[in-house]
């Protein structure tokens, strides 16, 4: 493969040459494929430092000269050899006929002229073509070594050492997108290991004498430690990301899908990745935390970043930071805290140019001027990098803008933090309609509620006149709008309250909602329209809650506010069924009512359940819960006698529950409480923790003196009262401790004392948080199921059902992100929990091998597994819930003698067995078959052969024939009931049942007999019935197979002629009156059967055994690691987290 040229400056001792020429060189690197002490030097080098060097390599070199050119790579001998000889055949005759001082710039024009017709034919269009030779090879060595999923992809790998006791064991660790991978073969020792990222419970860097540099990594049940040597960093953040991956599909049931768009996006100075995936990763990490800079909504995706400098007109200065551009905004962040910080929509913008000029009427440099349509002034950026590139960037972005006005239903479900699509958007089906008294009739959004009812304990007019006098010389300075520069001017206003009037205005712009309202024009009304009339869960919820939302307040002792709620709460609801309705969003949205139009409060609501608070209003309050460890850890670091104490106290979950949820909301007056709001929207959840943390600092000193929970959240109950919204005199003599504190107060010194709390550091613990918070719920999740599961019913043991409900929830990981139900069913309370976990026909076929003796044969296994889950699946969607797979598991694995068998013979009933199973060319005769069968087992020439068979056929004193039922109708034989069979299969285990069984028609029973003879064919390998003898067993088979064969034609023959009864004379008891016309086939019933099979004892020992359900779980698992290669290993080590 030819590669840009670049000098080396020696041919290098750790190369042997191969080929040479008076000006080329092919070289082959020592160690792969050559030998000797060097050779291994130079492999064990390359391996530990993880350089991944070519195989083989082309240098140039000219004469009298010590640098050579490297002109080719390749992995392979035959690609080196085709370059070489292209080299000899269409360069070599030239160079003999040029200068030497020539030759080396021609050889460079050459390779460079290949490498740009190279690129222009071979331009990225699949995610294959982006993926590096020696990254294609390591994913191809994976695949072979672990047996995972097709979905399961590689991302990257690195030279790794698991540290297995006190020795570490080198080898490589190979990421994919659900697992992490370990693999090492050393002096004939090998290891693997292979971690789900949804086991994962917590990860660290950990440094010790031995490992510095390690990676601590820790599951349920023990702590792994890895150490990687050149790429510690970029590993340990790569985990962490994958991990994150893992924890939000159990939140939330995403699935990673990675970004086509990337192959076709135009890219500077960006280095290439091995892995398109491991490109798409860093691509995501880097638009989540643009998005968490400017608040912008969650499908932005950052497009690209360079550092330059913007001209700043309040102040006539040049400010340095970060340009940021994504589809729709230019960004920039100082690299100074707050000292500037910009967002421009492209849908503002009317002009992208170079420009050399900058407003004061000096010169710039490599500078563009972005002329807006909502101000005069256009904003300059300076010293920009590849300045041309980014204008032709900016102009294309300009060119794809769409209407907004078309993205009404296109674009319905976007915009959601939660994996919601436009599937439960547009295309919600409408149910039974309620009727309510609250209808969505004459819908009339009201505008806020602050204009139509006055309260009177309104806030001093003189303190808001100045507040708003402030605001417009701020609007005249700074500029208005979203594209108003944020500066540490702002955030002092901000801290001291937004004016009434100003506050939906500057809610709606620093959070963001204003940017999903103007790109989706029309769809509040959309949602409103098709939540009306719903009836769900989530909206009889609402209606309980409706008059519980600030009662005090006027607007919702009537039905304008009740109204006005009830619509926006129904219609978010309706837009996000995943997370639907939860206690608390009641309080949040009456007071966004109260300051902002109806439609203005459902895009807060939107920013705040999707971006601000992820997570905080599912059924799991996960985000919560995830705080909760974050407040508790920051007060460890913060204020550590007090976080012990609370921690004593058990207060930590108190405060981030009733606190956060509510934005402060449910301890604070709303009059008091809408500062908090102020800032929480200007800056994001970290003032949630900054004010949480100094209000228990100031009640230190009193809550380490109390001795309960409770009188600490009385002395907080008094401390939220004495807050005041405002005081004109307090900032005059904030000297006086006496005073009463103010809610700007608390928010400034919040913000001065723990300003080094950012958002980055508090997304950072989130996710150190979040695996411990949501592996302790799957924890929960995993009781709730095996309690929702009647385990007086079933034999198998807690252990054996933890271990199928780990299975089941991985294997239903692994095969897709959705849970099988739709999320508003999965919301349902009343909905068991054992229907959120499922498997399909494909891994209940692989259990049934591995845990199951009937599930050994290599094709008798799979149709009785089919037969099994078809007749389970009663609902027919093609999946088991967890109950269902432990009731059939148990019946098969754990049941007495007489289960089995009925299962047994309900797999063998018509409409359970296909037709077309039936209709298998080497079917032969009944009778034959069972002739064939005894010969196996009895050689013709024993003489004890015929008394058997005799006595097994025509001694009849061990069956009471009174007791087994004449042949019914024909009727009986026909295609059963599949959920009748089910009913029966599952149901009281009186003799009564046993006759409800329909009867086995010949062709049935014919195949049941070969699948038992199948059965036996080959000893099993299942630990369980390995003591049994196999020839006993299909001697037994073929002695109850032959004497319920002569038990049906017998029946046939007495029905069809009187001659029947002389031939057999006396040994047959008196039937009773047969129909005169001979019948074609005749049937077995389940009482003959079980009657004869009764009769060998090895038979029923064989059916009686217990098989142990874990012992097949384990060695399915470790089947999945077992390498595919054959080697002779001395010693093998297999772990499966």
């Amino acid at each position: 493969m030819w590669v840009k040229p670049s000098e080396v400056l020696v041919s290098g001792p750790l190369w042997t040459i191969e080929r040479a020429n008076p000006h080329f060189l092919l070289q082959r690197r020592k160690g792969r494929g050559t030998k000797g002490l060097s050779s291994l030097l130079v492999g064990t080098w390359d391996t530990v430092l993880n350089t991944k060097p070519p195989t083989y390599r082309i240098l140039h070199q000219s004469e009298d000269s010590e640098v050579y050119l490297l002109v080719s790579e390749a992995m392979e001998s035959r690609e080196a050899l085709k370059d070489w000889q292209w080299l000899e055949k269409e360069l070599l005759p030239t160079l003999t006929d040029i200068s030497t001082e020539e030759a080396s710039d021609f050889v460079r024009a050459k390779i460079e002229s290949l490498l740009a017709i190279d690129k222009a034919e071979h331009a990225y269009t699949s995610v294959e073509d982006a993926e590096s030779i020696p990254y294609r090879e390591a994913s191809e060595k994976f695949r072979r070594l672990f047996n995972v999923s097709e979905d399961d992809k590689l991302v990257s790998y690195y030279s790794a050492s698991y540290w297995k006791g006190k020795f570490p064991r080198q080898g490589w660790a190979y990421l994919t997108v659900n697992n992490l991978a370990f693999y090492s073969y050393i002096l004939g020792q090998e290891i693997k290991l292979l971690l789900r990222w949804t086991d994962v419970t917590q990860i660290n860097k950990s440094h010790t004498i031995l490992a510095p540099e390690s990676v601590e990594i820790t599951t349920r049940d023990q702590v792994y430690y890895f150490s990687f040597f050149l790429s510690s960093v970029e590993a340990f953040a790569l985990i962490q990301q994958l991990a994150n991956l893992g924890m939000r599909k159990l939140i939330n049931d995403d699935t990673y899908q990675h970004d086509l768009e990337l192959l076709l996006k135009r890219s500077k100075n960006v280095p290439k990745k091995a892995s398109f995936l491991k490109r798409d990763l860093d691509a995501r990490k880097m638009s989540e935390k643009f998005r968490m800079l400017f608040q912008v909504p969650n499908t932005e995706k950052l497009d690209g970043q360079v550092e330059c400098y913007i001209w700043t007109p309040f102040n006539q200065k040049y400010r340095f930071g970060r340009l940021y551009i994504s589809q729709n905004f230019i960004c920039f962040q100082s690299h100074v805290a707050n000292l500037a910080s910009l967002i421009i929509p492209l849908r503002d913008v009317t002009c992208v140019e170079k420009t050399d000029s900058q407003p004061n009427g000096n010169t710039v440099d490599e500078a563009i001027s972005i002329a807006m349509k909502t101000t005069k002034k256009p904003f300059i950026f300076a010293q920009i990098p590849d300045r041309n590139f980014v204008v032709e960037k900016l102009s294309d972005l300009l060119s794809k803008l769409e209407d907004p006005s078309e993205n009404v239903l296109t674009k319905s479900g976007s915009g959601s933090g939660s994996g919601v699509g436009s599937d439960y958007v547009t295309n919600v089906s409408l149910p039974t309609t309620c009727s309510s008294s609250g209808s969505f009739e004459n819908m009339e959004p009201c505008e806020p509620l602050m204009n139509i009812f006055k309260e009177d304990h309104h806030l001093d007019q003189s303190l808001e006149a100045t507040k708003e006098i402030l605001w417009e010389k701020h609007f005249s300075e700074f500029g208005r709008g979203v594209s108003m520069f944020r500066t540490v001017e702002c955030t002092n206003l901000i801290l001291k309250g937004i004016p009434d009037r100003f506050r939906c205005e500057l809610w709606m712009n620093s959070s963001g909602a204003v940017h999903e309202k103007l790109s989706h024009p029309g769809y509040y009304n959309l949602m409103v329209e098709q939540s009306q009339g719903l009836k769900t869960v989530a909206n009889d919820e609402i209606e309980r809650d409706l008059h519980r939302s600030l009662p005090e307040h006027p607007a919702f002792q009537g039905d304008i506010g009740i109204n006005a709620l009830r619509r926006i709460l129904s219609a978010y609801a309706h837009r996000n069924p995943q997370i639907g309705y939860c206690q608390a969003m009641n309080i949040v949205a009456s007071v966004l009512l109260i300051y902002c139009s109806e439609e203005d409060a459902f895009w807060l609501l939107v920013a705040i359940c999707e971006r601000f608070l992820p997570d905080y209003y599912n059924t799991k309050v996960v985000g919560a819960l995830i705080d909760q460890g974050v407040l508790d850890e920051l007060l460890k670091d913060e204020i550590p006698d007090l976080s012990s104490r609370l921690e004593e106290l058990g207060m930590i979950k108190s405060i981030s529950l009733s606190w956060f949820l509510t934005i402060f909301l449910s301890v604070m007056p709303y009059q008091t409480a809408v500062h908090v709001m102020d800032a929480f929207f200007y800056d994001g959840a970290r003032v949630l923790f900054t004010m949480a943390l100094i209000i228990l600092a100031r009640n230190e000193s009193f809550l380490l003196k109390c001795l309960d929970d409770g009188e600490a959240m009385t002395k907080l109950t008094e401390f939220f009262k004495s807050i005041l919204r405002d005081d004109p005199d307090y900032h005059q003599s904030p000297s006086k401790v006496d005073r009463q504190p103010t809610i700007s107060l608390l928010l400034n010194e919040s913000y001065h004392t723990f300003e080094h709390i950012t958002r980055e550091s508090i997304e950072k613990l989130r996710l150190q948080h979040r695996l411990r918070v949501v592996q302790n719920l799957e924890d929960t999740q995993m009781k709730h199921v095996l309690r929702s599961v009647d385990q007086s019913q079933t034999k198998i043991t807690d252990d054996e059902i933890q271990a199928l409900f780990v299975m089941v929830k991985n294997g239903q990981l692994e095969r897709t992100s959705a849970m099988f139900v739709d999320p508003q069913e999965k919301a349902d309370p009343n909905r068991h929990y054992y229907e959120l976990y499922k498997i399909d026909l494909d891994t209940f076929k692989n259990v049934f091998q591995y845990v199951s003796p009937w599930g050994e044969g290599p094709e008798m296994g799979q149709v009785l597994a089919e037969r099994l889950f078809r007749l389970m699946d009663t609902n027919d969607d093609n999946l088991l819930n967890f109950k269902e797979f432990v009731y059939i598991l148990d019946m098969v694995c754990k049941g007495d003698h007489i289960k089995k068998l009925k299962l047994l013979f309900c797999l063998h009933l018509p409409g359970v067995v296909l037709p077309g199973e039936l209709e298998s060319p080497d079917s032969v005769d009944g009778a034959e078959m069972a002739c064939d069968a005894s010969d196996f087992f009895i050689g013709k020439d024993d003489p004890s052969r015929e008394k058997k068979v005799s006595a097994a056929s025509l001694d009849h004193d061990d069956l009471d024939f009174a007791d087994i039922p004449a042949d019914e109708p024909e009727t009986r034989a026909k295609e059963s009931d599949l959920k009748e069979l089910n009913k029966i299969l599952f149901g009281s285990e009186s003799k009564t049942d046993l006759k409800k069984f329909p009867p086995l028609p010949q062709k049935n029973f014919i195949h049941l007999w070969k699948t038992l003879h199948d059965m036996f064919l080959q000893p099993s390998s299942n630990p369980a019935m390995v003591d049994f003898d196999i020839e006993n067993l299909y001697h037994s088979v073929s002695i109850v197979g032959t004497l319920l064969l002569q038990i049906g034609e017998v029946g046939q023959k007495v029905q069809s002629s009187s001659k029947a009864q002389e031939e057999f004379g006396s040994s047959l008891p008196k039937l009773p009156n047969l129909p005169p016309e001979p019948i074609e086939n005749w049937s077995i019933s389940f009482e003959q059967f079980l009657a004869c099979v009764l009769n060998e004892a090895v038979l029923v020992e064989y059916f009686d055994r217990k098989i142990p359900i874990q012992m097949g779980l384990a060695k399915m698992n470790s089947t999945r690691l077992m390498r595919q290669d054959s080697i002779s290993l001395t010693n093998r080590s297999v772990f499966y987290v």
